[in-house]
């Protein structure tokens, strides 16, 4: 595989690898050991790069999401992977229930790990190197950050708008963060639900503990109910970033009501004892007394 490298040896020893069978087996190997980065576009790269193999894509694109080098920037790693064109419809949708499930855990062959490994006897201190079998496994909890549960929401719903009850269901059982997040990829496209349906997740989400997530649940409210019901409810809120809450295009429609109002001012017609003497009104020549 090739991508760039950026003079990075983990990367380096990422993108030598020759199949999706071996990439896997590097980020199995060792969860902790591949440094930090900010560069999304190093694990799309190496999807990208990806030679045969017998393991899927989808199983790839999952342990480059969940791998703790790109553990910052997982927004745009999903986001990449889905636009890239790189897995199928399906890939992409086992992707999305893996990263809604509430853990995801890997489990290989121990062998990926090590071929040899060396057993202790705790009774008298002496060790002995063993042959791992081909039965043997290990697992992996892979760690998933909330915006992979927010973009996997968002494609689930869309795909299946019925399951919502059910995906209400599965954030509950979820750490806050987490719940919030998949309750925010909800919203995102709440397009596709009914009003009944949509009013059920907006009033699931203004009970959020992210204000972010009760901004956006006003901005459903708003079109279920217009804006004057949405502002009530954003006055009612106890974060100051929601109180201050608009309806869309509200300071657009200020902004241009102000830009009418400077250009042309409103009239100021004086009154009559505003008129200074001598300046009053005159009858006009032939029209007073003969």
């Amino acid at each position: 595989m090739r991508t760039e490298s950026y003079g990075d040896p983990a990367m380096q020893e990422l993108a030598a690898a020759r199949d999706s069978d071996e990439l896997c087996r590097l980020l199995l190997r060792s969860p902790w050991g591949w440094g930090s980065s900010t560069r999304h576009e190093e694990a799309v790269g190496l999807l990208r790069g990806l030679d045969g193999g017998t393991l899927p894509g989808s199983l790839v694109a999952l342990l480059l999401c969940t791998c703790r080098r790109w553990n910052r920037v997982t927004a745009k790693l999903i986001a990449a992977i889905e636009e890239c064109d790189l897995l199928s419809g399906a890939d992409l949708d086992e992707l999305a229930e893996s990263l809604l499930s509430d853990e995801v855990v890997a489990v290989f062959p121990l062998a990926w790990m090590s071929g040899r490994w060396m057993e202790f006897n705790t009774a008298d201190g002496t060790t002995r190197t063993v042959e791992v079998s081909d039965e043997a496994t290990a697992r992996d909890e892979r760690r998933v950050e909330p915006p992979l549960r927010r973009r996997a929401a968002a494609r689930a719903l869309r795909n299946d708008p019925t399951r919502l009850e059910d995906l209400l269901e599965r954030a509950n059982g979820m750490p806050p963060r987490h719940r919030d997040a998949l309750l925010h990829g909800l919203l995102d496209v709440a397009g596709v639900l009914e009003p009944a349906q949509r009013r059920t997740l907006v009033g699931r989400a203004l009970r959020s503990g992210i204000a972010r997530v009760r901004r956006d649940a006003l901005d459903r409210l708003c079109e279920l109910d217009g804006p004057e019901a949405a502002l009530r409810r954003a006055r009612s809120d106890a974060d100051q970033t929601v109180r201050a809450w608009r309806p869309p295009g509200y300071a657009v429609v200020v902004g241009l009501q102000e830009q009418r109002h400077r250009a042309c001012p409103p009239q100021r017609h004086r009154r009559a004892r505003d008129v200074p003497s001598g300046q009053g009104l005159r009858p006009m020549k032939g029209s007073g007394p003969g």
